[in-house]
């Protein structure tokens, strides 16, 4: 039987996660205005997401100029070969020595993550998810992604995103080196030892394939296009490298810089991801609340409220470990703790947003003996258990 409705009354989270907990083949359509978007499910896993704005063969194809592994000539001459023999694009590519399996492998990846993220900004539309023995999707290069990892990616970026934000608001905007290529290092694990004697600066493998697309030319969005990376990862890469001095603004430039004559339909701009944040929030918040849902089974209690509770106390500690860090870099600062959370935001130290809990109930904060005590609340404000930090400091001497 065929599952379909509005996702204003049934939000996208719970679609996902019934999908992944009754282990459903199929596929999940979903429409709004002039765009629509499908996602297949092979045994609750996500194997494919494609939109009708453009394909992911297309976008793939693109994507591979813009990086360099392909000309505009080339693509032309694949999509002809692909029209003409109905082989996947990419194995074309990969037989004709264009790009590496792995190449594939990771591109198609970031395209269906990107299709499937996408999804939850959407404030509005209807969902229809057809059920199927058997659906087909390039095995060999799409690893399956759980609802779970989707769902907690999804809560990653909208924890983060704010933040990011805040620096890069525009993928217009241009970036340039502050500091001599010759002084990064890339980390690796067994780096600790090396660490302390090197003066070099260390970044992480993301950091620093994201550091060489910085070039002074290339605005954000050349940047994503041109490292094969997703949006936010590569806009949280640039967050790391601007707030530790190690690029610097430089102006902003056209969205289509760093196009090599292969248009790009579909613009994947920073501040839709603040849309993105506020409907995730708002569906997931409905998700432990939701009582009555179109698939619902008689007798039994919402099968989405354990997981997606599990997953919200997860945010909300983490919410917590940040107020507290929060707090005391304040301390240092100003010879004193804060008479309120709110202070915290004014100062730029945590987001306004983190101020309360997923479920929109502002967290505890009082002195206590030396120190302060920070808890989240229930229901009833009062502490929920298991959740209380209380810190002292050692009192000045005079």
């Amino acid at each position: 039987m065929a599952l379909q409705g509005s996702i204003k009354d049934f939000g996208l989270p719970d679609i996902f996660q019934l999908i992944g907990l009754q282990r459903k083949t199929g596929i999940l359509t979903l429409n709004k205005e002039q765009e629509t978007v499908t996602v297949t499910f092979e045994n609750g896993m996500v194997v494919n997401a494609d939109t009708s704005a453009k394909r992911i063969e297309d976008r793939l194809g693109n994507l591979l100029v813009k990086q360099g592994k392909l000309t505009a000539q080339k693509l032309e001459e694949v999509l002809q070969k692909q029209k003409d023999t109905l082989q996947r694009l990419g194995h074309i590519l990969v037989a004709s020595n264009f790009i590496s399996q792995k190449d594939l492998q990771t591109a198609l990846q970031v395209q269906v993550s990107q299709n499937v993220f996408k999804l939850f900004r959407w404030k509005a539309g209807d969902y229809h998810f057809e059920p199927a023995e058997k659906v087909e999707f390039d095995r060999a290069n799409i690893q399956p992604m759980s609802s779970d990892f989707i769902l907690m990616e999804g809560i990653r970026m909208v924890d983060e995103w704010p933040i990011i934000e805040k620096k890069i608001p525009s993928t217009d905007i241009v970036f340039k080196p502050a500091v001599d290529a010759a002084m990064i290092e890339v980390a690796t694990d067994d780096d600790g030892p090396k660490k302390a004697a090197s003066n070099k600066i260390k970044l992480s493998g993301d950091e620093a394939k994201v550091f060489k697309k910085v070039d002074g030319q290339r605005t954000v969005q050349g940047i994503i296009d041109a490292s094969g990376m997703g949006d936010f990862d590569v806009c949280k890469a640039l967050y790391d490298l601007l707030s530790r001095d190690i690029i610097a603004p430089t102006g902003r430039g056209a969205k289509a810089q760093g196009d090599t004559g292969v248009r790009e339909s579909e613009p994947t701009p920073v501040l839709g991801y603040a849309l993105m944040a506020a409907a995730l929030v708002l569906a997931a918040a409905g998700a432990v609340i939701h009582l009555r849902s179109p698939f619902g089974v008689l007798g039994r209690p919402p099968m989405l409220s354990d997981s997606m509770h599990l997953l919200l106390e997860s945010v909300s500690r983490g919410r917590l470990e940040k107020l507290d860090r929060a707090i005391v870099a304040y301390r240092y600062e100003h010879g004193a703790l804060p008479k309120t959370l709110e202070e915290l935001a004014e100062e730029g130290l945590v987001d306004r947003n983190h101020l309360k809990d997923p479920w929109a109930r502002p967290y505890h904060y009082g002195p206590a003996a030396n120190g302060y005590v920070l808890s989240a609340v229930d229901d009833h404000g009062k502490p929920a258990p298991g959740t209380t930090i209380e810190r002292s400091f050692q009192a000045s001497r005079s």
